[in-house]
């Protein structure tokens, strides 16, 4: 097809225009300017130079191979957006239909409270004159205001009341009974219901092209289809199978009249409604039957028809619908015939037929792939089934027919494993194995029903999983193994459980054996791998296991030997398996079997911590002494130098181990004892180290980590009556020094320097209870240790100053907490020595960048002053605290130049005072002078002004002036409160609200003068507040006085809004005065009926509605009324 001339695309475009303008969519003026803009895109696009840039674009030589285009994004569906035009028709038809609304509910509240004395003509009369209502309504609005969408509306509501006229005629039994909704002519009434106002509903689909009314009319004719059939001398499933023939033929129907140009509305219509309507027809099936085998054959029917929905409306939805009804279709027929002695096994065949369908409609890949699915699931739920019936419904589980469907159930999932090669499949298969080996058990009864399946299992794993060379079963090799895995681990599990440990050491032995078959033969790298490690593994777990059967032969051996040296029996045995994959060349075998051998051993070294049938004397020593010699071929074989830890542990334990045999008895005796084994551990880590690299950091580590639990011994020891010496800590006091000397890196020195620093602590802390100085309290053992830190950090390098630094602040502030929780201050002045730590507290913190930690020795105060206040009066609290807020605010200048910032810097002085004010408050609060009280207030107003010289922006600092202006006006309300008997009570609101305007302009004229539109709406929020408050105060005291005053008040806010153009006081007056006059007015307008509310709104909308459709005929030039309103609106727009 040619393009288009520039005549015929202005004719085209003239022609969509003139539509719109009929219609009401643009105006006269909107069509004459895009015209224009029409013509000149046209002249500007066929220009002769845009003409030929075109053609030169275009013309391209064909020696060129093109592009491949690339492929086009899927287009987004966008939502369709309304002109402005549409929706204000949407708008006026909503509140014409809105205004109508309420006038019918208005007429329903004045006119209908007679309805129950009405007869039932009249009644059904009524309703139809409101049906003629709504139709005249519908034939009103489309030809006078031209508003179809409300005129279709109503004609819809009109029509939809025909068929409720004709159950109103049945329900009152205006025709007899027999045509009622109860008689038994009432599927003759249903049809007449439906059937007579079908017509008129389709004459709606022809003029109104209105797909709901094609939905309206294919119900109404299911609905006739139905109530005729009801009509007939059916039975129930004969019925229903008529249903079905209708929805039959509504797909030929569909199929023979998709070509008629006529019927398109319904053809494009009729797929979802045909699809809806039997998915209905089949729900009701499904509940409602008599006859099972008839039933079973409208099933089939039913299948059937969802099955040609598939291929006639494209819906692969239904595929699925057709199994499951098929699937109950054969349960219904099998289960009400002679089938029914044999329907375990037909059941399970049910899977191989929907395979059957699947090779049928194998040129159709999504229908052959479903029908696939659907035997593997049906195959699953029919196992389901049958067993629950086998056993709960018939009462036994053992049966050759049972066996026999299992079978079936496995040869199907093999089968669907070669042909979809799919996962699930694959695992099926040997699942359903496994329950036929269980099914085969419970028939021949041999052996324990674990060891039976763990016997099964193996074999499976060996032959499915590893030798298998069958083609069927080469897909399921990898499910096998796991599978059979998987039931070898429950058939394991289950029998240690049963403590069948005979068999479990027997099964355990299988699982080696099965470990090395795997080595062998698998294909699998990680199987091998794991299996290497498994077959030690086993041996480990079945000597354990075979330790308790043991016992049942030899009871003594429980006795003095215990299950320790049974495992470290076994982990030398295992080592000398070790020894002989050697010379057989196993590598693999030979690393697993030696590290498993020293991890049994260590298993046994840690089991001598709980076993106490192990001889104290000879053996426990002996096997910790061998441990040393077993850990330290573990150093060597694997050349890692992290198993000297193992080697140290062994050394440490064989070294406790020798308590008993030398016979030490008391615990300080021990303790002595065991206070040196730090020392021999880095002895022997210093020596090691010259001859073995690598050795002495593990001694060390152990060492250090023995060290702090036996430091806390001596602590405990301490509180008895008969305790060590507190000055066997200089041990490991010297061992942390020594420690810390030694370190190489700088975490290492910081961790012995501060665990020497805290022993030094604890020796300060225990020698005065030693020296008989118990009236000291220990509380102050820290401030003597930060003393004596304080004297040490003077003394050091610059280097070492820098690491105590990091342990006297803490140590010292966790002291000043103890001092001021524990010390009472029974003492006069005893008090400043906790002001002196503070301040020493303050010292070390300023020797580091660490400003928010500066909080933490000043909040600490308050517990101070909390517990002096037991002592001191009021007053004295209000001085101290008075002064020490003078003292944190002058500090604060002094030392800090921000209040935040830069970074995380943070005036700790400053921000306490605000903290100290509040706390200050709690001892003025009731205090009766007023001058007292305001103290806080007055302290607050100078933080804020103060704060605000520390800030550097220009907002903040606005911000805490602000605050400073606040809190004097605070403080204004507090002494205007406190004399209040002076001041009358008819201005006392107004004495304590309008200082809020002149505190606002200052701040506005001296402050905030930069943000004068943001303070317009501060002064807008403050006006709305203040009047409010002023009115409420009006109306409780409810005099002409405060009527006078509250009127004078809004006007001079409205004069001076007019003159100095502020538009907050101008409309705050307002409406103040406004209110004022409604208020006053209220005994003359109260009294109205509210119905007479109602008749007024629907009157209002309905002529809003109307007065909106003639605006819209109207040009710009016919609305002077307007265009004054809009001049005096831009000139408010500009006032402040």
């Amino acid at each position: 097809m040619g393009a288009l001339s520039k005549e015929e695309k202005q004719k085209v475009f003239r022609e969509q225009l003139n539509h719109l303008k009929e219609n009401g969519y643009i105006t006269d003026q909107e069509f004459s300017r895009l015209m224009q803009a029409q013509g000149a895109y046209l002249a500007d696009y066929e220009s002769p130079e845009t003409s030929q840039g075109i053609e030169k674009e275009e013309v391209q030589p064909e020696s060129v191979r093109q592009p491949k285009p690339a492929p086009k994004p899927k287009p987004v569906k966008k939502k369709k957006a309304r002109t402005p035009e549409q929706i204000r028709e949407r708008n006026i038809t909503w509140t014409l239909i809105l205004g109508v609304s309420i006038l019918l509910i208005t007429g329903l509240i004045v006119a209908t409270s007679q309805w129950d004395q009405m007869g039932a003509a009249t009644k059904v009369v009524s309703i139809s004159c409101v049906s003629l209502f709504f139709f005249a309504l519908s034939y009103g609005t489309g030809r006078f205001l031209k508003i179809k969408q409300t005129a279709f509306a109503f004609l819809t509501l009109g029509s939809l009341l025909i068929p409720i006229i004709i159950v109103a005629i049945g329900y009152f039994e205006l025709f007899g009974t027999y045509l009622s909704l109860n008689g038994e002519g009432r599927h003759l009434l249903g049809l007449m219901g439906t059937a007579i106002p079908l017509p008129l509903y389709v004459r709606h689909v022809f003029v109104h092209r209105s797909r709901l009314y094609v939905w309206i009319s294919l119900l109404f004719l299911s609905l006739s289809i139905g109530f005729m059939l009801g009509a007939l001398p059916l039975s129930l499933d004969a019925f229903y199978l008529g249903l079905m023939l209708y929805n039959a033929g509504l797909l030929v129907a569909y199929i023979r009249l998709r070509n008629k140009n006529q019927l398109q509305l319904f053809i494009k219509e009729l797929p979802l409604f045909a699809q809806l309507n039997l998915v209905i027809s089949t729900l009701l099936m499904l509940f409602f039957f008599e006859n099972e085998v008839f039933y079973s054959f409208n099933l089939l029917l039913t299948a059937s028809v969802y099955m040609a929905m598939v291929f006639v409306y494209k819906t692969k939805e239904y595929q699925f619908v057709f199994s499951v009804m098929l699937v109950y279709a054969v349960y219904q027929l099998v289960d009400n015939t002679p089938l029914y002695a044999v329907d375990s096994l037909v059941y399970a065949l049910v899977g191989l037929l929907y395979l059957g369908f699947a090779y049928a409609f194998r040129n159709h890949t999504f229908i052959e792939k479903v029908f696939r699915w659907t035997s593997g699931i049906v195959s699953f739920l029919t196992f389901i089934y049958i067993t629950y019936e086998s056993i709960l419904i018939k009462e036994q589980s053992s049966s050759w027919l049972l066996l026999a469907a299992y079978v079936v159930i496995m040869v199907h999932y093999i089968v669907l494993s070669n042909v979809t090669n799919h996962t699930i499949f694959m695992y099926l298969a040997p699942v359903f194995f496994f329950v036929s080996s269980a099914q085969l058990w419970d028939l021949i009864q041999t052996g324990p029903w674990f060891f039976f399946l763990f016997t099964a299992a193996s074999l499976l794993f060996l032959y499915g999983g590893i030798w298998t060379k069958v083609k069927w079963l080469q897909v399921l090799k990898d499910s096998n193994l796991y599978t059979s895995l998987f039931m070898l681990t429950g058939c394991l599990y289950f029998a240690l459980y049963d403590l069948q440990y005979g068999y479990s050491a027997v099964m355990l032995l299988i699982v080696s054996l099965l470990s090395y078959f795997v080595k062998k033969s698998a294909a699998h790298a990680d199987l091998k791998h794991t299996a290497v490690w498994v077959l030690p593994s086993g041996l480990v777990a079945a000597s354990a296991i075979f330790y308790q059967k043991f016992l049942e032969w030899v009871p003594a051996y429980s006795e003095g030997y215990s299950i320790s040296f049974h495992m470290a029996l076994t982990g030398v045995l295992l080592l000398g398996l070790h020894y002989g994959w050697k010379k057989a060349e196993e590598g693999d075998f030979q690393m697993s079997t030696f590290y498993i051998a020293q991890g049994t051993y260590v298993a046994a070294m840690l089991i001598l911590l709980v076993d106490d049938g192990v001889d104290p004397m000879v053996v426990r020593p002996l096997l910790l002494l061998a441990g040393i010699g077993m850990m330290y071929l573990l150093v060597r074989y694997s050349q890692k130098t992290y198993y000297w830890s193992f080697v140290s542990v062994a050394s440490l334990a064989f070294y406790t181990s020798l308590i008993e045999p030398l016979r030490i008895d008391s615990f300080s005796n021990v303790l002595m004892y065991m206070i040196f084994a730090p020392v021999l551990l880095i002895v022997i880590g210093e020596w090691g180290e010259k001859k073995s690299k690598g050795m002495r950091p593990h001694f060390y580590l152990l060492g250090h980590i023995v060290q702090p639990f036996l430091v806390l011994l001596v602590l405990l020891d301490q509180l008895g009556t008969e305790n060590v010496h507190p000055i066997l800590l200089l041990i490991p006091l010297a061992v942390y020094v020594f420690s810390a000397l030694k370190a190489g890196r700088e975490s290492g020195t910081k961790t012995m320097l501060y665990a020497a620093l805290t022993t030094g602590y604890f020796l300060v802390v225990t020698l005065p209870k030693e020296l008989g100085w118990d009236e000291i309290p220990y509380e102050y053992a820290f401030l003597a240790s930060s003393f004596l830190y304080a004297v040490l950090w003077f003394f050091v390098s610059a280097e070492w100053k820098k690491r105590i630094e990091w342990y006297i602040i803490p140590f010292s502030i966790l002291g000043l907490f103890v001092v001021i929780s524990d010390v009472p201050f029974e003492a006069d002045g005893e008090w400043l020595l906790v002001i002196a730590y503070t301040i020493f507290n303050l010292f070390f913190l300023h020797q580091r960048p660490w400003p928010l930690v500066r909080f933490v020795p000043l909040i600490l105060t308050f517990a101070l002053w909390e517990k002096l206040r037991v002592f001191w009066t009021d007053m004295d609290m209000s001085v101290v605290l008075a002064l020490g807020i003078v003292i944190l605010l002058g500090a604060g200048k002094l030392l800090e130049k921000r209040l935040i910032g830069p970074g995380i810097n943070v005036d700790a002085y400053t921000w306490t005072a605000l903290l100290y004010i509040g706390y200050l408050n709690l001892y003025t609060l009731w205090d009766e002078s007023v001058w007292i009280r305001i103290l806080p207030v007055v302290l607050l107003s100078l933080w804020f002004y103060l704060g605000g010289k520390k800030w550097n922006e220009n907002f903040l600092r606005n911000v805490f002036y602000t605050g400073a202006a606040a809190s004097l006006y605070g403080a204004y309300l507090m002494i205007v409160a406190a004399h209040n008997e002076y001041i009358p009570d008819l201005i006392m609101a107004e004495i304590q609200t309008l200082p809020v305007l002149l505190v606002l302009a200052f701040l506005r004229k001296n402050i905030w003068s930069a943000s004068a539109e943001t303070m317009n709406y501060v002064q807008f929020a403050a006006l709305l507040f203040i009047s409010g408050y002023l009115v409420l105060d009006a109306i409780q005291s409810h005099t002409i006085w405060d009527a006078w005053i509250i009127g004078g008040l809004s006007l001079a806010s409205m004069v001076a809004g007019m003159q100095f153009r502020i538009k907050s006081y101008f409309l705050v007056g307002m409406g103040v005065l406004i209110f004022n006059i409604i208020y006053q007015t209220r005994p003359y307008w109260g009294n109205v009926p509210w119905w007479v509310y109602l008749l007024i709104a629907g009157l209002v909308l309905i002529g809003i509605a109307s007065y909106n459709e003639w605006q819209k005929q109207r040009s710009e030039s016919e609305k002077p009324v307007e265009q004054k309103w809009k001049k005096l609106w831009r000139s408010f727009k500009k006032w402040q």
